[in-house]
């Protein structure tokens, strides 16, 4: 057989073999489920932004045709139900399938099932109004009932701050927290025996339209972490902030920072709040409240964030109990924001910017450690400094005003 004919083959085989390989972000769904019906043809359904976790860096599964696996949820529980389905294995001596339920059970919730019938079973015994916490704020809006998308309903939503010595919620937040592996990059589950966090959530509350039934689910949360800070003061972190996709762009994610701001703010011995890496949605929801915080606090003083010495407006803005870092956000953002009508105003300020960003830069090279290549060597690493500069200075400026116009879109 020639060479040709070999590789023609070797192709084809090649061919055959990316016909199972899946992307698996693509082959998951999750589906929440309140009656039976949402078994048989789901409605409210979504897809998980990552699964590196679960399936490894490539985010891929291989060794299956037409793949499909299925993650339903119950509405109030969140007990859980797995479906794999495929149209076919792959059969070769070289390559092996994936094995999908070993990759998945560990991010699963605990006492999940893989049969249909048990599930349909546990879809009939639901309570669909549990209800874990004490109430700290409710606000209501207008909503659909998926089972019935023409009709407009009253929706409810509810702010709880949970009990961790309650061993029933522990065991409902084990499973609901399994969402966030999909969602939050590098999440991990907490530890629930440990008595510094705090663990807040928000319910949704909203009758069926047909037959009054009265349904509550969870649909976001927000962990947070109390950290010793001396003397006998707390900091807390804010570690984990989910809202369920089906639920988000409708300002809960807003209302639940609100709320576990306003209890930090007012808690004697706590002396600030942070955010553990916040994504770029958080960022937005954090930075419209805070500016909004600062700017009555700086209204009822009549205080002109540009006219007013830098030392006089940050002792206004530290006792919101931001951090060093939002402090300085959060006033850059303010004075932007009453600068940028004014075109000479809003290049002064930056440049004050650029000039601060250069010298941060600068401090951050002169203690730069030296490292050492791959032979032991020490070599020292010669950095561009001013070309650094420019680069987060302009990731900065682009960040501010987008900022700008949202808290003006806000202010407005």
């Amino acid at each position: 057989m020639g060479e040709s004919s070999l590789n023609c083959h070797s192709n084809d085989f090649e061919d055959t073999m990316i016909m199972y390989k899946k992307e698996a972000n693509a082959v998951v769904s999750f589906n929440i489920v309140y009656e039976k019906q949402d078994v048989i043809q789901p409605v409210l359904t979504f897809k998980p932004v990552m699964s590196h976790q679960i399936f490894g860096e490539n985010e891929c599964i291989f060794g299956y045709r037409s793949l499909a696996i299925d993650l339903y949820y119950l509405h109030n529980s969140a007990k859980c139900y797995v479906n794999v389905s495929s149209s076919g294995i792959v059969e070769s001596d070289v390559y092996k399938p994936d094995n999908i339920m070993e990759c998945l059970n560990p991010w699963l919730p605990e006492n999940f099932t893989t049969n249909k019938e048990e599930f349909i079973k546990l879809i009939k015994e639901e309570s669909h109004d549990v209800i874990f916490g004490k109430v700290l704020h409710t606000f209501t809006a207008k909503g659909k009932f998926h089972l019935h998308p023409k009709t407009q309903v009253n929706v409810t939503y509810k702010i709880t701050q949970c009990d961790l010595k309650d061993e029933n919620f522990k065991m409902f937040h084990s499973r609901f927290e399994t969402y966030v592996i999909w969602f939050i990059d590098g999440a991990n589950y907490i530890d629930l025996a440990d008595p510094k966090w705090e663990i807040f959530y928000v319910y949704e509350e909203k009758k069926s339209p047909q037959t009054q039934q009265l349904y509550v689910t969870p649909v976001g949360f927000c962990t947070v972490y109390k950290f010793y800070s001396y003397p006998q003061n707390i900091r807390s972190r804010i570690s984990q902030f989910f809202i369920l996709p089906t639920h988000q762009k409708r300002g809960i994610g807003t209302e639940l920072y609100k709320t576990v701001f306003k209890v930090f703010l007012e808690d004697p011995i706590c002396t600030d709040i942070t955010v553990e890496e916040p994504t770029s949605t958080f960022q937005k929801i954090r930075d419209i409240h805070d500016c909004c915080l600062v700017n009555s606090q700086l209204r009822a003083k009549e205080i002109s964030i540009l006219s007013t010495p830098v030392k006089t407006v940050f002792e206004i803005v530290k006792k919101q109990k931001l951090c060093k870092k939002q402090c300085q956000r959060v006033y850059d953002i303010l004075c932007g924001f009453e600068a940028f009508p004014f075109k000479q105003s809003y290049d002064q300020f930056l440049t004050k910017i650029n000039k601060r960003i250069q010298n941060e830069v600068k401090d951050k090279m002169k203690t730069a450690k030296r490292m050492r290549n791959q032979q032991g060597e020490a070599v020292s690493i010669l950095l561009d400094q001013n070309a650094i500069a420019e680069a987060e200075f302009k990731r900065y400026k682009e960040d501010l005003e987008m900022a700008i116009k949202y808290i003006g879109n806000v202010f407005c």
